[in-house]
């Protein structure tokens, strides 16, 4: 049969069972391997500065200018709602339109924080959510249910 080909196996209960000991052992530290990977990419997801957004310099120094200079036409739900905006992942080109209004002038810093409010409202990005946490669990919760070794043997 050529290479990449799926095909069917099928065995029954009389099918003899045969497993050198050098797989039965390499079988073994598969697994811990395996159970060590698992419980990593796990534990990663139980703690919460791991399920923070990264928020670039640019947002923050914005969302610390809007906090020194809040514009006067804007109440505060709204401009919580904008810093969670300004705090959550951007893409590239939305970034760059945001810096564009940072560094132009302004005559006022009042008018400057209003033109950062419109270009983040105008983004239309909405604000990060943190995935679910995760509860802490032990290595050895991380449990193997089943393996399977095939072996081929030489068509006759």
């Amino acid at each position: 049969m050529p290479p990449g080909k799926i095909r069917l196996i099928e065995c029954d209960q009389d099918t003899e069972r045969v497993l050198c000991d050098s797989d039965v052992e390499n079988a073994y530290q598969a697994w811990e391997l395996a159970q060590e990977s698992i419980w990593t990419r796990w534990d990663h997801f139980t703690d919460l500065k791991n399920l923070q957004p990264k928020v670039r310099k640019l947002n923050r120094e914005v969302e610390n200018f809007l906090v020194e200079n809040p514009p006067t036409d804007v109440d505060q739900k709204q401009l919580d709602r904008i810093f969670e905006i300004v705090l959550s992942p951007w893409p590239r080109r939305e970034e760059n339109r945001l810096r564009e209004v940072w560094i132009a002038e302004h005559s006022s810093n009042t008018e400057k924080a209003s033109a950062l409010i419109k270009a983040v409202t105008a983004t239309g990005i909405e604000p990060f959510e943190a995935p679910d946490r995760f509860p802490k669990i032990d290595k050895a919760e991380v449990r193997l249910v089943c393996w399977l070794a095939i072996q081929a043997v030489a068509d006759t």
